[in-house]
């Protein structure tokens, strides 16, 4: 089964259970295109000034910080990271190359954030939710250090989108790679060989959202699904990453949206 599986992905790897980023995610080591047209949609829908103070909750390699300090100014960054190893190997760079205070940069994880409260004007995350312990807490945390008339803007999975990105696990084994019809498997079966990551249909997500928020007063300003930024594919051939590109960006503004890679959600604190 697990040979059948891998013949339908060349970029599939077996791995051992225990590899870490199975559970964290991997963090993305470039600004790619396809983040870069995420944070044009964020930008036009939520004015980064120079007196805005943004955390970006997982920053991981620091490609979305280093994109925020073009915004605003270095001392309104901050940032938190749970894994300890890539902490360690990173926020010494952001502080030193970017002039972030190293105060605010923060070792800790989502759930239990150490801000004050009402401390920022945006909290971000890029497909992190996914990967925490208990994605309502951490959502609650998000509400209770953004100041009102703030925003929270984030991206995570959409379970419509064919191909599980994340891997999945067999017996001891972790096979990581885009498995494909994985998502569309009933939810019993798919959590029996994804245990380390969720996925979210849209009526998920709007549960999701009202649960955790139930002690505050918000906006749903906006909940749409995307489709990916087609980088790998471009590379191999510019002409037909375009064409994905067009005929794929063209989807979002039509029903089938549905079967977008990841949700994109923002919601102003009353």
């Amino acid at each position: 089964m697990v040979s059948f599986i891998i013949s339908l992905n060349n970029d599939m790897r077996i791995l051992d259970k225990n590899t870490k980023f199975a559970y964290l995610g991997k963090p993305g080591e470039s600004f790619s295109k396809g983040f870069a047209r995420r944070l044009s949609m964020v930008l036009e829908v939520v004015d980064i000034k120079k007196d805005k103070k943004i955390l970006d909750l997982g920053f991981g390699m620091g490609v979305w910080i280093r994109e925020f300090v073009k915004y605003t100014l270095p001392g309104n960054v901050f940032g938190t990271e749970y894994d300890r190893e890539i902490f360690d190997s990173v926020h010494k760079q952001l502080i030193e190359e970017l002039g972030i205070p190293i105060e605010n940069l923060v070792l800790c994880s989502g759930e239990n954030l150490l801000f004050e409260d009402e401390l920022f004007d945006i909290v971000f995350h890029n497909e992190v939710l996914e990967h925490v312990w208990d994605d309502a807490k951490m959502l609650n945390e998000c509400f209770r250090v953004l100041k009102k008339g703030g925003y929270l803007i984030f991206f995570t999975p959409n379970s419509g989108w064919p191909f599980e990105t994340h891997g999945m696990f067999i017996g001891d084994k972790y096979i990581w790679g885009n498995i494909p019809l994985l998502p569309w498997l009933p939810k019993f079966l798919y959590k029996k060989l994804i245990t380390h990551v969720r996925n979210y249909s849209s009526s998920e997500i709007k549960s999701l959202i009202k649960n955790s928020l139930l002690n505050y007063d918000y906006e749903l300003v906006l909940h749409r699904r995307i489709f990916p930024g087609f980088d790998r594919l471009e590379k191999k051939n510019k002409y037909l990453g375009r064409l994905a590109k067009k005929f794929f960006y063209f989807l979002e503004k039509t029903p089938l949206e549905y079967f977008g890679l990841s949700h994109y959600v923002v919601i102003k604190k009353l």
